[in-house]
């Protein structure tokens, strides 16, 4: 009878730790599934019909001037900049997932509210909750894929997985730009904007499907809210090596991202036709996801990062000189392309520096921190820029270039930084 308990024990270790492999393999596959289902998401999210005709949508059917369009734009990164740090601690403090969930349906309702009326008051709504939207899920979506690669043990393909993030997202914006030029033509430029509903609803629906990878990492339950919120403020304060990285990030990102509220009135300056405007933000959206692509491959295989971050810096503000001396439709729109395309993609060469210096409990907030940062900027230069184009675009274009470049040859990075 011993020796038949001793086989019946045995068998049961066997068994629990046969059913213990069996668990951790679906658990793998559910991880694996997060990262094609990230894809697909953000191939949906990136429908933003109304990204070719954007300026029409507020000059035309808002009836604003390019000033009230830039104070707009300042109030929503102010609401981000609000909203970023509590967002980033509900996505630690409460799940990722959730983080995922709210802000993707917030986005949704936010278009409608958008398209519903057009006054600057249902404006500024559907600003905050466009804002709420992009806070729940800036940071939080970098820390849900780095951590769902840290369980699956490949947390250097970080950046090459945050590239093809952008790139589906591109693509989804590029289908969709001519889409909604056609429908703001023979409809209603507010539809197009109202439509923007049906693919937030389809990311929310993909995104309750996803598995949390954070739940069993170590962390303090104890932590209260707080807590969690002061710990992205302390942990950026104190490492100085992500200070830096952040800030250096944050700032030429800013600057180039005026490009997209003024590459139109660029080309309208220069006659180009409003028919074709969303053919140039397809163009756009292609350029990025080749950058986008390119980047993890070329940082890979280069050594000396420190100089390949200067001179991949210095081209974006050489582009903006360029496009405020040369008024030529062949020359500007190749222009256009550069400075979006090296723009754009530099952050990438940063995301797995940053990520290294973050602890995996506070991931998303001290992200959503950094994020706040760059929200802080482009609201303070919103109506500096507006009045700016409004005075002189070309000029406008010449600082821009030039402070780009001035903070690439000051730039305190180290090649071990990154």
């Amino acid at each position: 009878m011993s020796e038949l308990k001793e086989f019946t024990r045995e068998e049961l270790v066997e068994s629990s730790l046969e059913l213990e492999r069996k668990d951790n393999y679906i658990n793998l596959n559910k991880w694996r599934a997060n990262i094609w289902k990230s894809y697909l998401i953000h191939f949906i999210e990136g429908f933003h019909l109304i990204s070719g005709i954007l300026l029409p949508f507020f000059l035309t059917w808002g009836r604003l001037t390019f000033v009230e369009i830039m104070f707009l734009q300042s109030y929503f990164t102010v609401m981000i900049l609000v909203f970023e740090i509590p967002c980033g601690a509900i996505a630690d403090y409460i799940s990722r997932k959730f983080s995922l969930i709210l802000g993707t349906l917030a986005t949704a309702f936010a278009a409608l509210v958008y398209g519903s009326y057009p006054n600057i008051f249902i404006f500024t709504i559907g600003e905050t909750l466009w804002a709420f939207g992009a806070a729940l899920t800036s940071g939080t979506d970098t820390a849900f894929t780095y951590d769902t690669l840290r369980k699956l043990g490949r947390e250097d393909d970080v950046s090459k997985v945050i590239a093809r993030n952008r790139s589906f997202s591109l693509l989804g914006i590029a289908i969709s730009a001519p889409i909604g030029s056609i429908i703001g033509a023979y409809f209603s430029l507010n539809l197009v904007m109202s439509l923007i509903f049906v693919p937030f609803i389809i990311a929310t629906l993909i995104s309750l499907t996803l598995k949390e990878p954070n739940h069993d990492l170590e962390r303090k339950k104890a932590d209260k809210y707080f807590t969690v919120v002061k710990s992205g403020f302390t942990e950026l304060t104190n490492n100085k090596i992500l200070r830096i990285l952040a800030v250096e990030m944050v700032i030429t990102e800013s600057l180039v991202f005026f490009l997209i509220w003024t590459y139109q009135v660029y080309l309208e300056a220069l006659s180009f036709q409003l028919i074709f405007f969303g053919f140039v933000s397809t163009l756009m959206t292609l350029v990025q996801i080749f950058f986008n692509n390119i980047v993890p491959t070329l940082e890979n295989k280069i050594h000396n990062k420190r100089k390949f971050l200067k001179c991949y810096t210095i081209i974006p503000g050489i582009g903006f000189i360029l496009m405020a001396l040369i008024h030529f439709i062949p020359v500007s729109i190749p222009l256009i392309l550069i400075v979006i395309g090296f723009g754009f993609s530099r952050s990438l060469i940063f995301v797995k520096g940053i990520n290294l210096q973050i602890e995996s409990e506070n991931r998303a907030t001290v992200i959503s921190t950094v994020n706040m940062f760059a929200s802080f900027i482009r609201a303070i230069l919103y109506p500096l820029v507006g009045y700016l184009v409004m005075w002189n675009l070309s000029i406008t274009f010449i600082l821009l270039g030039a402070i780009i470049i001035i903070f690439a040859l000051l730039s305190r990075i180290k090649n071990e930084y990154l």
